[in-house]
């Protein structure tokens, strides 16, 4: 009886190459999880700046009805944002702030006049290893884009 607890006592339990084998595994796995992890996170405070320049879209679209050209002061718009009183406003964004509004007669390219509008918004925040970077839109081309960096063109996807 005394050889049988001890027999038991013998394979109860992980020994410590099978410990440090899955914590090792759990490292690797996070060290690949968590840099996505905080591109998901930064790219949907991206959707803050979309739905602003959604917004902004529809009142610039009834602005061109009215007047026969795109507004290039986002306070003559018929929409109002909260504590929007120009560039560097934050026009109700928690994470960005408004930039600028640039009205075009006619969208380069284009062999009509087709008028157009550029607006920019820049992260205000922290934003990690992303930095403070713009979001464009292109009203000509009916596109976002990052900007003059490259290296935040993912998050415009």
């Amino acid at each position: 009886m005394a050889r049988q607890r001890a027999v038991r006592r013998g394979t109860a339990g992980f020994t410590l190459i099978e410990l440090l084998v899955v914590v090792m595994i759990i490292g690797i796995l996070a060290a690949m999880a968590i840099p996505q992890y905080f591109k998901v996170v930064e790219k949907s405070r991206t959707a803050e700046a979309r739905a602003f320049i959604s917004s902004l879209r529809s009142a610039q679209e009834a602005y061109l009805a009215r007047n026969g050209v795109y507004a290039t002061d986002i306070n003559k718009l018929d929409i109002s944002f909260g504590n929007c009183n120009g560039s560097g406003s934050s026009c109700g964004m928690k994470d960005f702030t408004f930039q600028t509004l640039q009205a075009l007669a006619s969208c380069p390219g284009s062999s009509t006049a087709i008028p157009g509008w550029n607006v920019a918004v820049i992260r205000a925040g922290p934003a990690g290893k992303y930095g403070n970077y713009n979001v464009n839109y292109d009203r000509c081309t009916d596109s976002y884009f990052a900007g003059d960096t490259t290296t935040n063109s993912d998050l415009m996807q």
